[in-house]
């Protein structure tokens, strides 16, 4: 009867030791890393996330903080920015009360994107 209860602690204990190495995150960005000045804090070597440190002006520790947008230079100059491209690439299509709708193409000229850019929270979504 001891025997049994001893090997069934031992299971237990073995079990849970290995919950927190199950627990970490596998993306350096998430778990113990995150920013810190403006840099990302990570294993040397690995990628930051997607879109990079997007949210340049206002509350640049906060994403999606809003920035609103009061000219069409301000609207290229953010989706610029957000897609790391030059703004060449980027043709402000029309312009409507609450935004815009710009194309983004690539180097070669071909269409990849159709963007909404709101003029109130410079919020930047997908729409083709």
């Amino acid at each position: 009867m001891k025997t049994v209860l001893i090997i069934c602690l031992m299971a237990t204990a073995l079990l849970l030791s290995t919950i927190p190495a199950a627990a970490e995150s596998t993306e350096p960005w998430q778990g113990r890393g995150g920013r810190h000045g403006g840099r990302w804090l990570s294993e040397p070597g690995a990628s930051p996330p997607p879109f990079g440190e997007y949210c340049p002006r206002r509350h640049p520790d906060r994403y999606g903080a809003r920035q609103p947008l009061r000219t069409t230079d301000e609207a290229r100059e953010r989706l610029g920015l957000f897609f790391n491209i030059p703004p060449a690439q980027i043709t402000l299509r029309k312009e409507f009360r609450m935004g815009y709708i710009a194309d983004i193409t690539d180097s070669e000229g071909r269409l990849t994107d159709r963007v909404f850019i709101d003029k109130r929270t410079g919020r930047i979504r997908s729409i083709r």
